[in-house]
């Protein structure tokens, strides 16, 4: 730690007095939460042993709140925050962050949420908040750095929409939930409306957004001999606040189909996008729990994803809880996009049937508590030891649960996902209903 830190921590420990009670968890982990008086909401979890630290700096910047001209605007907006001078801090690329920080690091622009992620060493954690402190307190734009925003989002979105196919798959039927064509697709994929921007025009939206009051940081890993307390107060605690955007994003996803064709493939590949109920739903853990069966048990049926697909099955809570994603088999000769629906609900009278037992809810309930702001499951605990990929989706996860939804929202999820004691197969009607449904289908170009 350089030394002038090292004496401003030891002053905001006389100031701030003995940190607050922490609460140890079952499985060793010790968590404390407080808010600043600038609005930052902190959040640290302290995993003995772990092999390194994770920080995440979230904001309530997310495409939700962009204004209908302006699409395309969050995710610019994101990349400017992460890679501008910041206070003594230079600009950067993205290829320098993968050799400054080779444990992992992400700019991740989501509907609500924008979260920034670095994972390091004990030792360099002091400095990485430094560093975050002074993002937060504001950066030093360019016209050239919006200019390079500008080509490194439109690159993103080109590989999203247009690149690997399972890339295309996953981001083109939540494009279509949302109401898009072909023809929407590609305009918000340009970032049309966004090719003028400069400094003048994004230093109003930046100054809105990314501040402490609008903001949560979560830390979670080795925090052996640091005093976490004093060192956010130092570092953090001077930043002014500002404007609380609210949290009222909502989603509306509509029933769609649509087919396509794509060069490149051999045969016809697809994805269904089907619609949550809300996440305010009481009934909504337990929609988690029945598709944490459902989801393995149709990967059975079907067999793996085989190229170009990765996978049979998506569903991420904390990234767009709305939206559970089914890859089924097509026929070779296929060109209705219905044809997925059926492939589903033929699958699902399969599983929905089969007899699922106490031990495998309480083994699975166990294996995500974590991601929910329960404890860590045995097996992560040990992986933490040596593999740190882990500690990003930890203080991904504690940052988003702090400025979305808040510690009383996740707790009584959490505490109705572990009392869920409804069939894997209960919400099946409604995975099949079709107004619930976004099918979309690839087919050969030739």
């Amino acid at each position: 730690m350089p030394r002038s830190i090292r004496l401003l921590v030891a002053v905001a420990w006389l100031l701030t007095g003995p940190a607050a009670r922490a609460a140890m968890l079952p499985d060793s982990t010790v968590r404390e939460s407080w808010r600043l008086a600038n609005g930052l909401e902190v959040r640290t979890l302290r995993v003995p042993n772990a092999a390194g630290v994770s920080v995440t700096v979230a904001y309530r910047a997310g495409s939700g709140y962009e204004p209908a001209a302006l699409e395309g605007l969050s995710g610019l907006l994101a990349e400017v925050q992460w890679m501008s001078a910041a206070g003594g801090t230079p600009e950067r690329t993205r290829d320098e962050m993968a050799s400054v920080r080779p444990l992992g690091w992400e700019c991740r622009p989501g509907t609500r949420l924008v979260r920034f992620t670095e994972i390091v060493t004990t030792q360099q954690l002091p400095g990485v908040l430094q560093d975050a402190a002074r993002r937060m307190g504001g950066v030093t734009v360019t016209d050239a750095d919006v200019r390079n925003a500008f080509v490194n989002v439109r690159r993103d979105l080109g590989q999203r929409y247009f690149g690997q196919v399972s890339d295309v798959l996953y981001w083109r039927v939540s494009a279509i939930a949302r109401g898009l064509d072909d023809e929407g697709i590609v305009r918000y994929a340009g970032l049309r409306g966004l090719e003028r921007l400069a400094v003048r025009d994004v230093t109003p939206w930046l100054q809105r957004w990314y501040h402490t009051g609008n903001a949560s940081l979560a830390i979670a890993g080795n925090l052996e001999g640091l005093d976490v307390h004093a060192l956010v107060q130092t570092l953090f605690g001077p930043l002014a606040a500002g404007p609380v955007l609210p949290d009222t994003v909502e989603v509306r996803f509509h029933g769609a189909r649509h087919m396509a064709t794509w060069k490149g493939l051999r045969e016809p590949v697809g994805a269904l996008a089907v619609t949550s109920p809300s996440l305010a739903d009481t009934l909504h853990p337990s929609f988690y729990l029945g598709m944490l069966i459902t989801g393995p048990a149709l990967i059975g049926s079907w067999g793996p994803a085989a190229d170009p697909l990765t996978s049979r099955f998506q569903y991420s809570l904390l990234d767009e809880p709305e939206l559970v994603r089914f890859y089924p088999p097509v026929r070779a000769d296929a060109t209705d996009p219905d044809l997925l629906a059926g492939a589903l609900y033929e699958q699902l009278m399969v599983v929905g049937g089969q007899n699922v037992m106490g031990s495998l809810l309480t083994r699975v309930k166990r294996s995500v508590r974590w991601l929910l702001g329960g404890e860590l499951a045995p097996e992560l605990r040990e992986r933490l030891r040596t593999d740190v990929s882990g500690l990003g989706t930890l203080s991904s996860g504690m940052a988003a649960r702090a400025v979305w939804k808040g510690d009383a929202f996740w707790t009584a999820y959490l505490a109705r996902f572990d009392a869920s004691t409804l069939g894997h197969n209960y919400f099946y009607e409604w995975l099949t209903t079709a107004e619930h449904q976004s099918r979309l289908l690839l087919v050969p170009a030739n």
